[in-house]
Order: C-alpha cells, then structure tokens, then sequence
C-alpha cells in the first residue's frame, strides 16, 4: 500500500523513521512521484517475497548549491540513525541503497545527492533479505565512512573468523529432479527478454516493467531472472542467478554457482559485477490458476509467510 496525497509539506522529522531530521525537507505526497519511488526500491528489493508498503519522499533542497553540503546533510541523517539505535547495511548490489533495521522493523532506503538537493526514499518492508538478516541477527557493529562521490557507505564490522567459514552445500551430487517441475516459470522468459543489444548496448525488455523468471532444466541446472524499471530516476536493473537445484519433498533446493548483476542509468552501464549467493531453500506446491487455467508453481520463501508467490508456466 502507498500512503499518499497529491500535495507536499515541509517536515523536520521523518514519519515513517520517527527520527528527527538535520534541519527542514520537503515530504513529497504527491501520488505519481510516490509511485515512482517505490518503483526505484523494488529495483533494490527485487525478490517477490519483500513488500514494500508505505512509503516516504524527503527533499532537502541545499542552498549553498554545493554537492558536498548535500552530501554532509545525509551524512547527519545517517549518524542520527545509528545513534537512533538502527542497524544500517549498506546494499551490496548499491551503494545508493541501504537496509535498516530496529526492533522487528525493516526499511529500505534510497539516497541521493546533487548540487541542488539531497534526496532519500524510505520504504517499508516486511522483513530484510537473507543475507542481510543474517548481519542483523549478529548484532553487529557499523560505522560510516565514504566510498564515493554518490554516497556515504556503511561498513560492517564482523568476526573475520566466522566469515571465513566455508558453508557444507546444501545438496549432494545425486540430485532428486521432478519432471513436473522441469519448465519455465514466472513472467520473464525466453523471447519476452533480449540480454543485450549490441549495436546500441542497450539492455531491452519487451513489455516487462517489473518481472521474475525462473526456468528449471531437465539436467538439474536453473536459471533465475529478474527485472525491474523505473522512470524516476531512469534506472533499469537486471539481476540472472545460475547453479543446480533439486526437491526433497515440499523443499525446492538451489545451490548458485554465479550471480550476474546489472544496472543502467539513463542508458549507460553503472554497475556490472559476478558474485556467488550462498544457497537456499524454497517451499513448493502445484496448482491450477482458476481465472487462466494455466499450470502454476506456487513458492513460499518461509513457512510463515502468509501468502505463496505464484509463477505460472510459461
């Protein structure tokens, strides 16, 4: 749900937060702006399981019209946070993104600077990613520092000794395959997704604004696809995972062997990189969509989870 308004109002604390801000912001209500915002935190959240709920614009418009003025007010936001008691991740995807956590609540935030203004979108959501939740649930210790031009990042101080840790795979060389589950499922597969053309290098998605993909092969290897744009700002974001995966009984098992993570502002490439996801495990059923008669693969990320994600086969 988006809590907005078509109006906007000068704020020094943030709602959503409930922190008090450096000085005055502009809360923008306004319902297309609020739109496009949270369209731009899906970019980061990408997985279905993580809602996005209320959310919230701050403008902090910066007189001196020098960048590192705006950038020193986020700076402020950010040490008001910690000293609020928030845990803040920095997103390893981004260094625009960071995830924030206080006593079993969960936001994302996006954050921007420019000569003119500063920019942050706060979204709810219902719970961290997992490799984010993992750092939460240690209690861990940040600090902020500066990584860029963009944005101040915050770094994570953990034990080395535990990161070193070599995780025991989650599945074995004799993989249990299920023929029924063998296809491609989701909204985004095959010719609805050309990767790259390379007479312009511009990435292209045809009719998919927002998708998820997930094809399952007969040989026990997957692919995960997913994409998200957004037109406030101009962000296109593509994210493929590949690696094996199989099923003990209600269980989806999938072990990444690469991670292929993509963004593009205003046409142009900013961030391409390879990383390799720890494994995990989905729960899984099959039914029939009653409206399109379609096959569908029905996914939980946890028991708990009110709802299942529906993929429907391809």
């Amino acid at each position: 749900m988006i809590m907005a308004q078509n109006k906007s109002e000068i704020v020094n604390c943030s709602g959503l937060l409930g922190i008090v801000l450096p000085s005055e912001a502009i809360c923008d209500k306004k319902i297309i702006n609020v739109a496009a915002a949270k369209s731009t935190l899906e970019m980061e959240a990408l997985s279905p399981s993580i809602d996005i709920m209320e959310v919230e614009i701050l403008t902090y418009f910066n007189q001196s019209e020098i960048k590192e003025d705006a950038k020193k007010w986020l700076e402020s936001v950010y040490s008001i946070l910690m000293n609020d008691q928030y845990e803040v991740i920095l997103s390893e995807n981004d260094p625009s993104f960071y995830w924030l956590s206080k006593e079993d609540h969960y936001y994302l935030m996006y954050t921007s600077a420019s000569k003119k203004q500063a920019n942050i979108y706060i979204g709810k959501v219902n719970k961290l990613p997992e490799q984010y939740s993992n750092i939460h649930q240690q209690n861990t210790n940040t600090t902020t520092q500066i990584l860029s031009d963009n944005s101040p990042v915050v770094s994570t101080k953990s034990n080395q000794n535990a990161m070193m840790i070599q995780k025991e795979p989650l599945i074995s060389t004799d993989k249990n395959i299920l023929s029924e589950l063998v296809g491609s499922w989701g909204n985004l597969a095959g010719a609805k997704v050309n990767w790259r053309d390379e007479s312009t290098g511009y990435m292209l998605v045809s009719g998919v604004s927002k998708g998820y993909g997930l094809e399952l092969k007969p040989d026990g290897t997957f692919i995960h696809s997913t994409v998200v744009t957004s037109g406030r700002p101009n962000y296109r974001v593509f994210v493929s995972t590949i690696g094996v995966w199989s099923v003990n009984a209600d269980q989806l098992i999938f072990e990444p062997t690469d991670r292929h993570y993509r963004k593009w502002e205003n046409e142009i490439t900013m961030i391409d990189e390879h990383s390799v996801p720890d494994g995990y495990i989905r729960f899984w059923k099959m039914a029939i969509n009653d409206i399109t008669g379609k096959e569908c693969l029905f996914i939980k990320y946890e028991l708990q989870q009110d709802q299942w994600d529906e993929l429907c086969r391809e």
